[in-house]
C-alpha cells in the first residue's frame, strides 16, 4: 500500500522576500556518529546554498537542533532578514516555539534571534525533503566540528523538490 502526495500540498516556496532554511540531522545510529544539514530555497524555488557538517558521537535530536542553529547562523552571515526554518522533527519545533531550546546553544540562539528580523517555523515531511537529508548524510561521514558550505547548489544534490512534483510514502 501507498499513500501519494502531491507536493503542491506539502512543499511551498518562501513568500517573495523570505528564504526557507530547510535543515536535517543525520545518524548511523543512536548515539553514533553524527551529521546535520541544511538547504537554503528561495522564492523562485533555487538553492542559494548548502552545508554540511560533522558533529562526532551525538543523539539524532542534538543533530537536528544542530542543522537549524548553524542554519541560522549562516543565515545572519548572510544578512537575512526574513526566515522560515523547516525540519521534520516535531520535538525540536516544539521546543523552539516555545523557547525551551537546549541549554547548549541559547546563547548562539539569542544572537541568531537578534539579527534576524522574522524567525518563523514550518514541519515539513521527511520523504518530502530528500535533499537536505542527502546533506545532513554527508555531514554524518565528516569529522567533529567539520564543516562543508556550498554558495550554490551542489552538483551532487541533482533536482530539487518541486511544488509540482509528485511523492509517495510506501506503507
Amino acid at each position: 500500500m501507498y499513500i501519494q502526495y502531491s507536493a503542491e500540498e506539502l512543499i511551498s516556496l518562501p513568500a517573495r522576500h523570505q528564504v526557507f532554511i530547510c535543515c536535517d540531522g543525520a545518524s548511523k545510529g543512536n548515539p553514533r556518529k553524527d551529521g546535520f544539514g541544511f538547504v537554503e530555497r528561495t522564492y523562485y524555488g533555487s538553492c542559494a546554498g548548502a552545508a554540511s557538517g560533522g558533529l562526532g558521537i551525538a543523539t539524532n535530536y542534538l543533530a537536528e537542533v544542530m542543522a537549524l542553529i548553524v542554519g541560522g547562523e549562516w543565515a545572519v552571515s548572510k544578512k537575512m532578514l526574513d526566515v522560515c526554518f523547516r525540519l521534520d522533527s516535531n520535538a525540536v519545533l516544539v521546543a523552539f516555539n516555545s523557547g525551551k531550546i537546549p541549554w547548549m546553544v541559547v546563547n548562539r540562539w539569542k544572537n541568531i534571534v537578534q539579527s534576524i528580523t522574522s524567525i518563523s517555523f514550518r514541519h515539513s515531511y521527511r520523504k518530502i525533503n530528500s535533499s537536505v537529508g542527502t546533506m545532513a548524510k554527508k555531514g554524518a561521514l565528516l569529522e567533529r566540528g567539520e564543516v562543508i558550505y556550498y554558495d550554490t547548489k551542489p552538483t551532487f544534490l541533482g533536482v530539487l523538490e518541486r511544488e509540482d512534483g509528485i511523492y509517495f510514502r510506501f506503507c
